[in-house]
């Protein structure tokens, strides 16, 4: 989570595929015939997931000017577009959306609840509004009061999220998608094997995690790695009073309905 941007193709997409996706299904099972706004659209998979899984139309949105030229480079096709724009204020965006998706975005802008009112603002009145960000018990101590994730301006703990939304939606649902005990013990075998390889012919293994003299995280040694690597099924999205029952909390997400003030035309 200390990367600026999940893209396919880049070398940390099969570390954050799993929980990225995990969201994208999630919402992929409330879209079906609806028109779908989804901010933060980064390099589009995101929405060619939902448009593919029936969505009747999906506009991204993201500030980042080259992510949307390879967001339509990548994914534009019939019912799939993608415009340059702030979420912060979605200025060139109309109203009425069945749905608005938001993830692992809100906690990247300066000012989170002008990205959920302008979301209010534009979601149709029985629509629905989609939204996660990193759970704050998750992730590590803030320093100097600020998340210690440099591409992060915010973080929340779960109360402080829904304290937020239940400003701008009176029906807020409060989801939490976990990382399983299944997951947590792959990777803490794979930690157990590296030290008891190196407990047992430390020599053989520094050379082997100097070789061969290429990037670090193509050497065997960091290979490795990969035994743990997640899946889809790693990072369910449950209610909130079961998150302890599945794993460890991650990610908080939001289902939010009802938009207080109605929608924008």
């Amino acid at each position: 989570m200390n990367v600026a941007r999940a893209e396919p193709g880049t070398r940390q997409w099969a570390e954050l595929a799993a929980p990225h996706l995990a969201r994208y299904l999630f919402a992929a099972e409330q879209v079906g015939g609806r028109r779908v706004l989804d901010l933060g659209s980064g390099a589009g998979y995101g929405a060619a997931v939902l448009r593919k899984a029936g969505a009747a139309a999906v506009l991204g949105v993201d500030a980042d000017a080259a992510a949307v030229a390879r967001a339509l480079a990548r994914h534009g096709c019939a019912g799939v577009s993608f415009i340059v724009g702030d979420c912060q204020e979605l200025a060139d965006v109309a109203g009425g959306w069945d749905v608005i998706s938001c993830f692992e975005a809100i906690e990247h802008v300066p000012r989170p609840e002008a990205l959920v009112a302008a979301a209010a603002c534009r979601l149709a009145g029985d629509g629905i509004f989609l939204v996660s960000t990193p759970d704050r018990a998750a992730t590590p101590p803030f320093v100097a009061g600020r998340p210690r994730n440099r591409f992060h301006k915010h973080e929340w703990y779960r109360d402080e999220f829904a304290a937020l939304l239940r400003r701008h939606f009176l029906d807020v649902e409060i989801r939490v998608q976990v990382e399983t005990t299944a997951a947590q013990a792959r990777r803490d075998a794979v930690e157990a094997l590296r030290a008891g390889m190196m407990a047992s012919n430390p020599l053989f293994v520094w050379a082997w995690r100097k070789w061969p003299l290429a990037r670090r995280d193509a050497r065997g040694w960091a290979r490795l790695a990969g035994l743990a690597a997640p899946g889809l099924a790693d990072f369910p999205i449950v209610p909130a009073a079961l998150a302890d029952v599945y794993g460890a909390a991650w990610f908080t997400v939001a289902i939010c309905r009802q938009p207080i003030g109605g929608e924008a035309v």
